[in-house]
């Protein structure tokens, strides 16, 4: 749905679900914005719509093919997706746990996170934990921009948000150690970059 098309519609409250699974060790840490609207997703996960490219990117990574499809139990998609996420020893979350959303939009322009998810959780949890990928960057409410109000809210560091654009490196400081942040391209097919360009960036992104 086009912001244009969606510009008379009420903004609505909504709550992430409860979907968090966690992995040990987990090296790397995906975070997203929100789901789509519930009526659009497919499976009760992260990154719901097949439409979208994380998972087929992750899956190739991992070298476990997605095997799910529409119609079949919805928990062996979640189930599929949460052994990608051991073998690439990654997590995955959203940054936020309440937003006010217009229409059904997923786009970013029009969602807007009212609180955030308590991120530093898993900061703590894991020391293991080097890097934060941040895909999606070119929207206001975009997972980058919205991690820098989150970071500085936590005084956690700084991501100037003038040097917010693809590849963009910084670090964060939590517990006595640094994290590295980098910022890549969104996953969603809104997104005119190509299929092997994501996977590259993921590729590198997710080395060991």
């Amino acid at each position: 749905m086009s912001t244009k098309n969606n510009s008379n519609k009420e903004w609505a409250v909504e709550d992430h679900p409860d979907w968090y699974r966690d992995v040990s060790p987990m090296h790397y840490l995906i975070l997203g914005s929100f789901p789509p609207h519930p009526a659009r997703q497919q499976y009760p996960f992260y990154y719901p719509n097949r439409r979208n490219r994380l998972w087929p990117v992750l899956a190739e990574l991992a070298a476990l093919p997605l095997q799910w499809r529409i119609g079949d139990d919805p928990a062996v998609a979640v189930d599929e997706r949460y052994r990608i996420m051991q073998q690439l020893q990654v997590g995955v979350q959203n940054l936020g746990l309440q937003i006010e959303r217009r229409g059904m939009s997923a786009l970013d322009t029009d969602i807007r996170i009212v609180r955030f998810q308590p991120v530093v959780s898993i900061l703590e949890n894991h020391p293991e934990l080097r890097r934060i990928l941040l895909p999606g960057f070119a929207a206001p409410h975009s997972t980058a921009r919205s991690f820098a109000r989150y970071i500085e809210e936590q005084q956690l560091g700084v991501c100037a948000t003038e040097k917010i654009q693809l590849n963009y490196k910084f670090d964060i400081s939590f517990a006595g150690r640094r994290i590295e942040c980098v910022i890549l391209n969104s996953t969603s097919t809104a997104s005119r970059v190509k299929y092997a360009t994501l996977l590259e960036q993921f590729r590198q992104q997710l080395a060991r």
